[in-house]
């Protein structure tokens, strides 16, 4: 539709990620200029801004320790309606080195553009306040997921909240569902798998 240009120029993803990068050249990129820079944009682009280190096989340290908590404070805000997300200090001034920024970025714009070629505003009823914070819900629970340490149980959860994030941004409902049902299926596995453990750790403790 010729109206819809307007709106996906401004939607992109991709752009809000180049952006970024350009206004902030220091050698460290701290969450806090990530808060800065996305509040305005409500939620969505700093949830998924934030995951992303953990979305990608990329060999960066401490990621976990550096999201995994800002992920479920502002998931947790999202999910009880405010109207913009905040950190306290000592969660803000946590940060990644530029490098390590870049890195990530490039590997996500390299698969996003792509996407964005049939990404599109549809099923807004899935965009809805309402339908956010019970989304809210599910990042909660997915960031409480990526805190834990689980071998190789970050990626699937950042995955599914870098999906559904993304939806949300570019207001496309369907990729969310899509995201909702991955974060599902995700969630059962992983807990069938947890409990399988636990039932052998307790056989061999009889």
């Amino acid at each position: 539709m010729p109206t819809s240009s307007p709106l996906r120029t401004k939607l992109q993803t991709s752009k809000l990620l180049q952006d970024f990068l350009q206004r902030h050249s220091g050698e460290r990129i701290y969450l806090r200029d990530l808060l800065n820079e996305m509040s305005n944009r409500a939620f969505a682009p700093l949830i998924f801004i934030c995951a992303l280190p953990e979305a990608l096989p990329l060999p960066v340290a401490g990621v976990s320790a550096i999201i995994g908590i800002p992920l479920m404070i502002i998931s947790g805000q999202l999910m009880l309606g405010f109207s913009k997300p905040w950190l306290p200090k000592w969660i803000a001034n946590r940060s990644l080195k530029r490098k390590d920024f870049e890195k990530i970025i490039k590997k996500i714009l390299h698969y996003l553009q792509k996407c964005e070629r049939v990404i599109r505003p549809r099923w807004r009823f899935v965009t809805s306040p309402l339908a956010q914070r019970l989304l809210g819900l599910l990042f909660l629970v997915l960031a409480f997921v990526i805190a834990l340490p689980i071998p190789f149980g970050n990626l699937p959860p950042a995955v599914a909240i870098a999906i559904i994030s993304l939806g949300i941004i570019e207001q496309d409902g369907v990729v969310i569902v899509l995201g909702v049902l991955a974060a599902c299926a995700i969630l059962v596995i992983m807990a069938s798998a947890i409990a399988a453990l636990l039932s052998v750790v307790l056989v061999h403790l009889r």
